[in-house]
């Protein structure tokens, strides 16, 4: 599945030439049972075959270093959704002297203007005093930074957030791999070169779609992609480093992020959640399933930035609705009939096209849904969880939310 061909002797040639020495370079800190191991592991949906061994001199390197600071901060993916909020919530934050936000400049925009403007479009509060501009990527070595601003960086900083990743749900594993694995281990590289730092990397509840063998097996689909493979990827290896006494790591697993709790300002369609809202109301109704589990976007920053900044912070979190609901909610505040998953897929069928329903709806969402959207909460233990009140935070959401009509059409 992941190499171009069966040699005669029985072995496979991996679609990577250099990619152990790629691996090494960025990561020397680490090294693994075979070569390939996020792939072999991938393939036979083994995490065993992730588990890395800590090189001895970096353990003990490591080993003699004060805690990681909590003053500084370094945030990848500064410019996203979840990164800009995540900016703002530090800067307001009186034990955080300096956040430093990684973002690249495009030819239209400065870096600065970039994130400008994504403050601007969610209203996010922040106290600009506090912010440092990094130009740079984690899709690069060194970020693409010089060595001098790289080593001066990795004294500096005490927490590292990785926002970063691709949502494109159309690319393979493969395609993700060197971009979104190969930066995972770029950044935990930095974590413990010149000072200790913890890392909080956002996962998705996405990568729980795979656990038995033939999931890993099955072929990729919007849902089966290879960005939620490479979400699995990553928190298997973060599994295992997180129960190590070199790396000081936290998996953060995510659902849905939407608005905060009190703008409910969100990036709207870029949500396969969006789309099936859009997909009901055009079709005038939703099948009689669980709610997603969702978090806005300003209580995951609380907990994120308070579980980091936290003396021990905790290994993995869930942060999500901490009691369930059906969609009954949405077909009430949306006006649409409820009924079966059946029905549904009829009605889309039906009332937009049959062509739809196969593509949209080839794996059965309810299904998935119920499979991933678990009642599983994870937060830490003084987390105040008065804020999930679903019919409030709906209201809100729907009442903001930008949707695309999608046109009924007749089918003879």
């Amino acid at each position: 599945m992941y190499f171009d061909e069966l040699l005669g002797d029985g072995s496979l040639r991996p679609k990577w030439p250099h990619a152990d020495a790629l691996i090494s370079s960025e990561c020397p800190g680490l090294r693994f049972d075979g070569k390939y191991a996020d792939i072999v592991a991938l393939s036979n949906g083994d995490p065993t075959a992730l588990r890395p061994h800590i090189d001895e001199q970096t353990r003990r390197r490591v080993a003699e270093m004060p805690p990681p600071r909590t003053d500084t901060a370094m945030v990848f993916g500064a410019n996203g959704f979840l990164g800009a909020h995540l900016i703002g919530r530090l800067t307001r934050d009186s034990r955080v002297e300096t956040v430093w936000a990684v973002v690249r400049p495009t030819e239209e925009q400065t870096a600065e203007e970039r994130l400008q403007r994504t403050f601007d479009m969610y209203s996010i509060e922040v106290d600009a005093r506090k912010i440092r501009i990094v130009e740079g990527t984690p899709t690069k070595f060194r970020f693409g930074l010089d060595k001098e601003r790289y080593f001066e960086l990795a004294t500096d900083v005490g927490q590292v957030f990785n926002c970063a990743s691709s949502t494109d749900y159309t690319e393979s594993y493969v395609e993700l791999r060197e971009d979104w694995f190969i930066s995972v281990l770029r950044i935990l590289e930095f974590t413990v070169v010149s000072a200790r730092k913890h890392l909080t990397y956002v996962g998705s509840i996405g990568g729980h779609l795979y656990q038995r063998p033939d999931d890993f097996r099955r072929p990729d689909s919007w849902w089966y992609s290879g960005y939620a493979q490479m979400k699995w990827v990553n928190a298997a290896l973060l599994g295992w480093l997180s129960v190590s006494d070199t790396y000081s790591v936290t998996l953060c697993e995510a659902p849905y992020i939407l608005g905060s709790t009190e703008l409910g300002l969100d990036p709207g369609r870029a949500y396969s959640f969006w789309r099936i809202v859009e997909v009901a109301i055009a079709c005038g109704a939703i099948w009689d399933g669980p709610g997603m589990n969702y978090v806005p976007v300003d209580v995951i920053c609380d907990v994120m930035a308070g579980n980091a900044l936290h003396s021990h912070p905790l290994a993995r979190l869930l942060p999500s609705n901490t009691t369930g609901y059906g969609h009954d909610l949405y077909a009430e505040l949306l006006g649409l009939d409820l009924v079966s998953w059946e029905e549904f897929v009829e009605r889309v069928s039906v009332r937009i096209s049959p062509k739809f329903a196969e593509t949209m709806l080839a794996d059965n969402i309810d299904k998935l849904m119920r499979l991933v959207h678990k009642p599983e909460a994870i937060f830490p233990v003084d987390h105040d969880g008065s804020w999930c009140d679903h019919r409030r935070l709906f209201e809100l959401y729907f009442r903001k939310a930008e949707l695309k009509t999608l046109t009924p059409v007749s089918v003879e």
